[in-house]
C-alpha cells in the first residue's frame, strides 16, 4: 500500500489526515519573532485575526530533519510525496535533500505545480489509487494535474510582492483605481494573472464567469476558498450555482502571500 506525505498547504486538517491515512508536514509561519507550525501552534482563525491586525508574516519551509523523521516513518515502504508547487516554495528541494542524503530510495518527491485546494484534489486522487505503485500514480497524476483550475479575486496584490511571489510593477497596476486581481496558478506552477475588474463584486462575477465557460468534470468536487470571510466566496457559490459545495479557509502559510478578503474556486476541467 503505498504511502502519501503531503504539506499543510493542501488544506487537509489533522483530523482528516488521520481518516485518509495521510501524514502532513507542517509549513511554518513567522509573526515578528515568533514562528508558528501552520495548523499546528497556529490556527487559521488566529492566523488571520493577526493579519488583520496589521502584523504582516513571512513564510518557511520545513526542515530537512522534518522530512527526514516523516521519511524513516514510512519503514522502507513505497511512498509519494505531493507537496506545494517548487515554483511558490522551497517545501520540495529540502524534501529532495532528505531522501538523498539520508538514502530513501523508495520516497518519490512529485513536484505537484500547484498549492491549497488544488493540491487537495490530487492527494485524493492519489489515496483513491494507493493500491497501485508510485509510477502508476504518477503517471495518473500527471494526466490529471494540467486539468484542474484555480482562479482567485484578490483584495490586493501587496501581499504577494512582499512575499516575493509577485513583480512590485504588477502590484502597483493591481493597486490602481480600485481594480481587484483575478490569479490563477499556471502549468508551471507559478501565479499569474488572469484578469482584473473594478471593485470586488465585479472581480467575484468574473470569476465565477471564467468557472461557467468551462464544463466541469463530474468525477472531481468543486472546492471554494476564503481567507478572513466566507462572504466573497459564497457570492461566486451563488453564482456559480454550488451552493453545497465545501469551503476552504486557506492556510496560514498560502494566507500569508494573499492578504485578507480573497476568495477563489478549485475544480477539474472536463477532458
Amino acid at each position: 500500500m503505498l504511502r502519501i506525505i503531503t504539506d499543510s498547504s493542501s488544506e487537509i486538517s489533522r483530523e482528516e489526515a488521520n481518516a485518509l491515512g495521510v501524514e502532513v508536514i507542517p509549513l511554518t509561519v513567522v509573526f515578528g519573532g515568533t514562528a508558528y507550525l501552520d495548523g499546528i501552534d497556529l490556527s487559521k482563525a488566529e492566523f488571520y485575526r493577526k493579519l488583520l491586525a496589521g502584523e504582516f508574516p513571512h513564510t518557511s519551509q520545513p526542515s530537512e530533519a522534518q522530512f527526514s523523521e516523516a521519511f524513516a516513518r514510512t519503514a522502507g515502504e513505497e511512498t509519494l510525496v505531493l507537496l506545494i508547487s517548487s515554483q511558490l516554495s522551497g517545501t520540495a528541494n529540502v524534501a529532495r535533500l532528505a531522501k538523498e542524503e539520508g538514502g530513501f530510495s523508495r520516497v518519490h518527491i512529485y513536484n505537484t505545480l500547484c498549492t491549497t485546494a488544488m493540491l487537495r484534489i490530487l492527494v485524493e486522487t492519489a489515496v483513491k489509487y494507493r493500491d497501485r505503485s508510485a509510477e502508476e500514480v504518477i503517471a495518473i497524476l500527471d494526466r490529471l494535474r494540467p486539468r484542474i483550475r484555480l482562479y482567485a479575486c484578490l483584495n490586493t496584490l501587496e501581499y504577494l510582492r512582499k512575499g516575493g511571489r509577485l513583480k512590485r510593477s504588477a502590484a502597483f497596476v493591481g493597486g490602481l483605481l480600485g481594480v481587484k486581481p483575478i490569479v490563477t496558478i499556471g502549468g508551471t506552477g507559478t501565479v499569474e494573472a488572469a484578469g482584473m475588474a473594478h471593485g470586488q463584486k465585479k472581480a467575484l462575477y468574473a470569476v465565477a464567469q471564467k468557472f461557467l465557460r468551462e464544463e466541469a468534470d463530474p468525477d472531481y468536487p468543486v472546492y471554494f476558498l476564503q481567507t478572513d470571510s466566507d462572504a466573497p466566496p459564497r457570492e461566486i457559490m451563488r453564482a456559480v450555482g454550488r451552493e453545497n459545495c465545501r469551503i476552504f479557509p486557506v492556510c496560514c502559510a498560502v494566507g500569508a502571500h494573499i492578504g485578507p478578503s480573497a476568495a477563489g474556486i478549485v475544480y477539474v476541467a472536463k477532458k
